[in-house]
């Protein structure tokens, strides 16, 4: 089976800044928020920056954030407000052309947007556009974004009318940041919640800043303290002179932010929704503990770099086996589609003649899990145990590529081909002594939200009917 898409993946991230000191130029700061922000983006980097002129500056190109960014660029980028994108590279943002931040002009009126997300309703609104006579050049959700807005402030009266009925017209996981040539910065969550949003406040002698972030990492990074979450439907509007204003565009029965934000996405030091990122991953570790019987004088707990490690630690904890790094990741290897080889390498003295419980966030394809299994045997392991920290994956998801062919999807295979002997299919698969993933209870009793507040889609429906089949915990499968 081939799939390079080894793990869940993020398409963007976002990060907005305004100073009330005109003087001031933000572009360092945000260089530094948007490298917090790398692991959400690694294809394209860019900045929109607000001029003392009204007018808007903006500068993008491929690349990484240290790369594209440079001093010298940042030197020519002078402004007191602005909006930056890392792109993780979907398939309508493999052109320069629709990388972010994205740059439009409607008669005397400038704006740049920045978006992390994708829509669901594209044709739906490009067929109405199209009708009104609207011409566009590509086919990316951004561009529909753009025109959309412009379409809707020429309409109508006001600004904040026009973004309300943006946030009624769009359909999908996004949150959005809309920079206008007046300093204006418009913050949006998507109604469900789906992605994340904060913002947060900075003062540095007599400067006040805002700050808006997919993640609070980058908040922190910058000095800045976190006031909360953007409310899904809610657009907030910071003023250039730092004032902030906030409206309900919509109100909607929440579904809340993807699971995959704690279970892999987000950096380990975020909180999201007032949850924290690392302490989730750490309990989700605990919980797989609290249900495995598994135990052996020569087991030791290893983790996959870096996506395993929290989740490794915490089951070390409950369960009192030592933990160990048994496997080297090369931090240099930026590729996505680089080989599990070149990536990881068995600490030999380390994993020869021990039981590894081997712990990661997830299994997509399938194909690095059974790569890592033959790596580790091949180190002389004397068995290998697989402990993951989310339940199976089995339905494809519209608002994650990563995921969105569910024929691809291991988990999914393994289900049609056998569901009474599930964790045995996949076992054989990855070619593991023995395999168990976490259960529904113990993924939400992690997160300690209802699980009604979080979106779990993708595994919902295997752990729904291992309810009804009253299998409240997977079995362990031994060879």
């Amino acid at each position: 089976m081939i799939f390079n898409n080894q793990k869940i993946r993020e398409y963007c991230g976002v990060f907005g800044i305004t100073c009330n000191d005109y003087s001031y130029s933000v572009a360092g700061l945000m260089y530094s928020g948007l490298m917090a922000l790398q692991h959400r983006g690694q294809l394209f980097s860019g900045i929109s920056i607000k001029t003392n002129e009204n007018n808007i500056l903006t500068y993008k190109d491929k690349g990484l954030v240290s790369k594209v960014l440079n001093p010298k660029k940042l030197k020519s980028m002078i402004g007191n407000v602005g909006i930056g994108h890392v792109c993780y590279g979907k398939p309508s943002c493999t052109k320069i052309e629709n990388a972010q931040p994205y740059y439009s002009k409607i008669n005397n009126t400038e704006f740049s947007i920045a978006m992390n997300g994708i829509l669901s309703n594209y044709d739906e609104i490009h067929t109405e556009l199209s009708k009104m006579g609207r011409v566009f050049i590509g086919k990316s959700d951004i561009e529909l974004i753009s025109v959309l807005i412009e379409t809707l402030i020429s309409l109508l009266e006001d600004r904040i009318s026009a973004l309300k009925k943006l946030v009624e017209t769009l359909k999908g996981a996004y949150s959005i940041l809309v920079l206008f040539n007046d300093g204006n910065i418009y913050a949006i969550r998507d109604p469900k919640g789906y992605k994340p949003l904060c913002y947060g406040n900075l003062n540095i002698e007599n400067k006040h800043f805002y700050i808006v972030s997919s993640e609070s990492c980058a908040i922190d990074v910058i000095g800045g303290n976190l006031i909360e979450d953007v409310v899904p439907g809610e657009i907030i509007n910071i003023h250039p002179t730092n004032k902030v204003e906030r409206y309900q565009a919509l109100n909607e029965e929440v579904c809340g932010v993807c699971e995959f934000e704690y279970i892999y996405i987000a950096r380990p030091d975020s909180i999201i929704d007032g949850v924290p990122v690392g302490d989730v991953r750490y309990k989700l570790g605990q919980y797989l503990a609290e249900t495995d019987d598994f135990f052996s004088e020569e087991a030791i707990v290893v983790p996959i770099p870096d996506s395993g490690r929290s989740a490794a630690m915490g089951y070390s904890w409950k369960s009192k086996i030592p933990y160990e790094e048994g496997l080297m990741k090369n931090r240099y290897m930026w590729q996505l589609k680089s080989n599990v080889e070149e990536k990881l390498n068995p600490i030999k003295e380390v994993v020869k003649n021990k039981d590894i419980i081997l712990v990661d966030d997830s299994i997509i394809s399938g194909n690095t899990m059974k790569k890592i299994v033959s790596m580790l045997r091949n180190a002389k392991a004397k068995s290998i145990h697989v402990r993951i920290s989310c339940p199976p994956i089995i339905k494809n998801c519209e608002f994650n590529d990563s995921i969105s062919n569910r024929e691809l999807l291991v988990a999914f295979q393994a289900k049609v081909r056998n569901y009474d002997n599930f964790n045995e299919e996949m076992r054989k698969f990855i070619g593991a002594d023995s395999l168990k993933f976490q259960n529904l209870d113990g993924l939400f009793n992690a997160i300690g939200i209802e699980e009604s507040k979080g979106c779990i889609d993708c595994f919902k429906e295997f752990c729904l009917v291992d309810k009804e089949r009253k299998i409240s915990k997977m079995d362990i499968i031994h060879n």
